[in-house]
């Protein structure tokens, strides 16, 4: 079990760690297609900006009806993305990442 946070600095770095293995998992759940190329957060094959319309197609496909673990992987890409994406505006990067889901 992961140790609890108990600074904003700790939490923080947590949620790049956590971040981090998800976008190490995205390959397998994309099938090598439609993977972001980084840090400029586009799409490899089709290149528009990252998640593509065919990702999140796959990504809602991996998750089938878990809709919320689909926000909350997609949450978890959001923060890594905001760091390597330093000069978008959060609002959004958050509706980019996180709020086509819903």
């Amino acid at each position: 079990m992961l140790p609890i946070p108990t600074t904003v600095r700790e939490a923080r770095e947590a949620e790049l760690a956590r971040g981090r293995r998800a976008v190490a998992a995205l390959d397998r759940r994309l099938g090598g297609q439609h993977t972001p190329r980084r840090p400029q957060w586009d799409c490899d094959t089709c290149e528009q900006a990252w998640p593509c319309d065919p990702a999140r197609v796959r990504l809602a496909e991996a998750y089938g009806r878990d809709r919320i673990g689909l926000s909350m992987y997609c949450g978890a890409l959001h923060p890594v993305a905001s760091a390597e994406l330093s000069g978008a505006a959060p609002g959004e990067l958050w509706e980019r990442f996180v709020g086509w889901t819903r």
